[in-house]
């Protein structure tokens, strides 16, 4: 082996057995007030002890908006950041108050109210004179007065500076011609206005054929969030949002603090009562979208705007696609760009997030339905990461979901790699979202973070840990500190077992970092389309069903833009694009591209054999192309979005490379397979299931494998094989490195689960359990076949100890296992610690017991639900299990 070879192999090792802070969770500290130096030090040293790798301080909306950015607040952001520094931890710069990059607080408006977001509105009807009324932002208001009273001065949404921005004549039917539509802005004014509604009148005839249509844009007087569309608001939040934190780290950047993360960056969602057409919210406004606009499309503003809101004709996809495409690159230019400038001047990184509307689900537009995302940095995920240094995405709740899989696909795009992943929980009980989830268990938690490892993650981000647990008897969300977001990890019984959850997960991160993905199918990020339809159109839809089939059929993909396309070489049927090797095209109710030569590619890749998928819609409209085009030859097509048999049925087409794994249950587990340049492959096997899964992983060569265990860092060779046999365990986790084997191979080699035991031999321990509410609290007998909530201590939590005396009568090595506990254990044997478990397998190696008694304790750790929610409309209709709900199992080993 070359020598660069076997240090970058020692390199990968050291890694994994101790991985970095950029492996290890992070978490969001929630600062509810500006602490002291005595709590900096106290939770700074607890989040450490605990595996937290790096902290991003944010004030929330607990903390009076004066605090933010003051003297004081600025002096504990240094005290915190240089006890960070002696902690060997890492800090990044949250860049906000609450959530919503760029307002500073509201103190990049205020002063400049020039800077307050501006909105463009429209009223369309026969009647010469009309009227803009009404507005109000549904996203926000569903949220609650507070959040309301964040955003808004006084509470009050108002506006000021009402201009006519446009007004056409068209057709009140079908429009057949351009010429069809008159530009009659110069003859419509403003009669009257005020801080809530404005009307307006047309100085001409209306015939009875036509409609009027005006676009009104108005400045809001009351906002907080700033015009997106303006470089110098974004300039004005860094000199009084950022610049004051940086002279507060001074000599403290870039090491601890290496980043700064900005966080949906989002104007209002507004609608109102004349609202209609095919764009579901209001768009921003400034007079440079004028210019850009002009420089991307061949019509005039008035018409532009008209084809946004309604069909004007065989034109109105390309003018559609292509005005949204202008407005996305100037606001992306005038926000992030600026960013990345003051970042890279600064000596720091740029991270962050937009707002994905595809949050907690896997369709394009299946998480925020009630925003239209073409008025936000929302759909155009490649141009935004362009300006970011390191990728970032959001999360929500506790099942897979696209924003990983987008995430890393942007990063390669961009040519980096993986994200870090912002994970944030909305309640599930209760219609109050921000609730949150207090019965959140880590074993939960640690199945999110692999599964998300799996899809692309490096980093998980807690959504995160509190300064405080808030205030009993009060079920106020976001202002009691215990119902923004719950949980604030910190709070939770469990918490002393997340340095498990750390250190496994930050393991398979470090694992997974050398190789590259196996990606046989890219799926085309359908842009323009997405520009042109709208949300609502089938490819958000499609995409997310051929993500998820595919998933759940074992084969990976990345997701490409049409610069990658074009960009990629072709060989051999193979499309190596984005660092990576495709053998499909997929596109998912693609009607509309940006440029004919992503045609072009595609014909050229299915000429040498590659293979093109797609479904929905056809593909009808290139932008850059005046007449219609003809879709690409297909390899396949379905009308429906794609299920399971039409995956199987095109994936037995494509080529096979590198290990073979076979499944012997109907479930499979999770995956992720890449390959080093060396000729190894790095494999991840995860059972998130309540069954074991029998696993057989072949390579045509025989195989040589390694075990590299993310529980404690070991790494064994385990022989060379013709095949290789497991059971995954529920919720075991495997980590295997293989290479074809260069010598004679056995012909089937298993890793076992578990050493041997003697299960006709085990000991079921239902009886003799007393049981103590925590530490000092006196002891009662109890049952452990149902949890304590059921028998007298409903709304107890923290940790449970069970004690019985247990009598052996024959010397030998024991296990205890525990079919069911709630949530997280640690096992005593005559006073003595022996393990610690979090998530199942709940099984606790005992060693070797003579023969007598002995006392064996569980100390046993429920979440926080049954505490935080009681007299709460949160609770639900019963308590959340806590402790030992099965009778225990002692089981002596076989040797």
């Amino acid at each position: 082996m070359e020598p660069a070879a076997t240090d970058r192999q020692n390199e990968d090792r050291a890694l994994f057995r101790e991985p970095t802070a950029a492996f290890r969770p992070s978490a969001y500290w929630f600062w509810h007030s500006i602490p002291t130096p005595d709590v900096c030090r106290a939770q700074l040293a607890d989040f450490k002890a605990n595996g937290i790798g790096t902290i991003l301080i944010q004030a929330r909306l607990a903390m009076p908006l004066d605090s933010y950015l003051s003297a004081p607040y600025l002096e504990a952001y240094r005290i915190s950041a240089e006890i960070a520094a002696e902690l060997g931890l890492k800090l990044g710069l949250y860049d906000d108050y609450n959530w919503i990059s760029g307002h500073a607080g509201g103190r990049t408006v205020a002063g400049r109210d020039d800077l307050r977001e501006r909105h463009m509105f429209w009223s369309s009807g026969s009647s010469p004179q009309g009227a803009i009324s009404g507005i109000h932002p549904p996203f926000v208001q569903a949220m609650g007065p507070d959040i309301i009273g964040w955003q808004y001065e006084g509470g009050r949404v108002e506006w000021c500076e009402w201009t006519v921005e446009a007004a056409v004549l068209h057709p009140t039917s079908d429009i057949r011609a351009p010429d069809e539509i008159v530009d009659v802005t110069t003859h419509v004014r403003i009669t009257d206005s005020d801080a809530v509604s404005c009307t307006y009148a047309f100085h001409g005839n209306i015939e009875v054929d036509q409609a009027l249509t005006v676009f009104i844009s108005a400045r809001s007087t009351t906002s907080r969030l700033i015009n997106y569309l303006l470089p110098k608001a974004a300039r004005r939040f860094i000199e009084v949002g950022l610049d004051p934190l940086v002279a507060a780290l001074d000599g403290l950047i870039p090491d601890p603090v290496g980043f700064v993360f900005y966080d949906q960056p989002a104007a209002g969602f507004y609608r109102w009562d004349q609202i209609s057409g095919s764009l579901g919210n209001s768009l921003l406004f400034a007079p440079s979208l004028r210019q850009t606009v002009a420089e991307r499309s061949d019509v005039s503003f008035a018409k532009a705007l008209l084809a946004l809101v309604r069909d004007t004709g065989r034109e109105t996809l390309r003018i559609r696609a292509q005005f949204y495409a202008a407005y996305s690159a100037l606001m992306n230019a005038a926000f992030f760009g600026t960013l990345r400038h003051w970042a890279e001047t600064t000596g720091i990184v740029l991270t962050g997030h937009e707002i994905l509307p595809h949050v907690s689900s896997f369709a394009l537009n299946g998480g925020f339905i009630s925003i239209d995302p073409r008025v936000a940095p929302a759909v155009d995920f490649f141009g935004i990461d362009a300006y970011r240094h390191q990728t970032a995405v959001d999360s929500n709740n506790f099942a897979a979901q696209l924003a990983p899989k987008l995430g890393d696909s942007v990063a390669r795009s961009n040519g980096r790699s993986r994200c870090m992943v912002e994970t944030y929980a909305s309640a599930e009980r209760t219609t109050v979202r921000a609730a949150g989830q207090w019965e959140l268990t880590l074993e939960t938690a640690r199945a999110q973070a692999i599964r998300l490892h799996c899809l692309g993650m490096r980093q998980f981000i807690w959504h995160g840990v509190y300064q405080t647990d808030g205030r009993d008897d009060d079920p106020s969300p976001f202002v009691n500190p215990r119902f923004d977001f719950a949980p604030g990890i910190n709070f939770e019984p469990w918490w002393p077992y997340h340095d498990l959850f750390s250190d496994e997960t930050a393991r398979i991160s470090a694992f997974i970092e050398p190789a590259k993905p196996r990606t046989p199918v890219a799926i085309l990020y359908p842009l323009y389309t997405a520009f042109a339809e709208g949300p609502r159109h089938s490819h958000a839809t499609h995409l997310g069903a051929w993500c998820k089939e595919l998933l759940a059929q074992g084969c990976d993909f990345m997701i490409v833009s049409e610069a990658d396309l074009i960009a990629a070489q072709i060989r051999d049927g193979r499309l190596f694009a984005s660092g990576l090797v495709f053998d499909a095209v997929v596109l998912p109710s693609v009607t509309v591209l940006e440029t004919v030569e992503t045609l072009r590619t595609l014909e050229a890749f299915r000429s040498t054999g590659g293979m093109i998928w797609s479904s929905g819609e056809r593909l009808s409209l290139a932008c850059d192309d005046g007449a219609a085009i003809a879709a690409p030859t297909l390899s396949r097509h379905c009308d429906t979005p794609p299920a399971a048999e039409h995956i199987a049925n095109l994936l037995s087409s494509v080529r096979s490379s590198g290990p073979d794994i076979q499944i012997g249950s109907v479930r499979r587990p999770w995956q992720w397979i890449g390959y080093e340049e060396g000729g190894w492959w790095r494999i991840v096997l995860f059972n998130d299931g309540l069954e074991g899964v029998d696993v057989s992983i072949t390579l045509a060569e025989g195989l040589e494998c390694e075990e590299w265990s993310p529980n404690d860092g070991t790494i064994t060779a385990i022989g060379a094989f013709r095949h290789l046999v497991t059971t995954i365990e529920p919720h075991a986790v495997h980590c295997l490195r293989i290479r074809a084997a260069n010598h004679d191979a056995a012909d089937k080699g298993t890793i076992a689960p578990l050493s041997a035991v003697d299960r006709e031999r085990a000991i079921t321990l239902a009886d003799g359990w007393s049981f103590a509410p925590g530490a000092g609290a006196d002891f009662v007998p109890i049952s452990v076949e149902t949890g304590w909530e059921n028998q007298g201590f409903s709304d107890f939590s923290g940790v449970g100890v069970y004690r019985m005396m247990l009598t052996v009568e024959t010397e030998a090595k024991w296990i205890l296992e525990l079919p069911q506990a709630e949530t997280a254990v640690t096992a005593f044997l005559d006073g003595t610690p022996t393990d610690r478990r979090a998530w199942r397998p709940y099984r606790f190696t005992l060693g070797r017991l003579s023969t007598g008694t002995h006392m064996l304790e569980l100390h046993v750790a429920n979440t926080a639900a049954n505490r935080y929610y009681r007299n709460t409309p949160y609770l639900g209709d019963r308590p959340n299990g806590s402790g030992l709900t099965a009778a225990p199992k002692l089981i002596p080993l076989s040797n």
